[in-house]
């Protein structure tokens, strides 16, 4: 079956978003299908500028994982 692990982060930070993501395959075993991406912003310029970055990991396993 496929599950669904959703990371969150900002554009300003990706190497550390991008590190939880693949600490998380690597402690997990995770057999990874696809990888999603979408930037997102405030309306307004909220927080500096900096947007939502979100990375949708798709998986197969038995069962969703923590």
């Amino acid at each position: 079956m496929i599950f669904v692990k959703t990371f969150k982060g900002y554009e300003d930070k990706i190497l550390q978003l991008d590190q939880a993501v693949n600490d998380w395959i690597n402690r997990n075993k995770a057999d990874v299908t696809d990888v999603k991406t979408v930037l997102s912003h405030e309306e307004g310029g909220g927080r500096a500028r900096s947007g939502d970055l979100l990375y949708t990991v798709l998986y197969r396993g038995e069962g969703p994982i923590e």
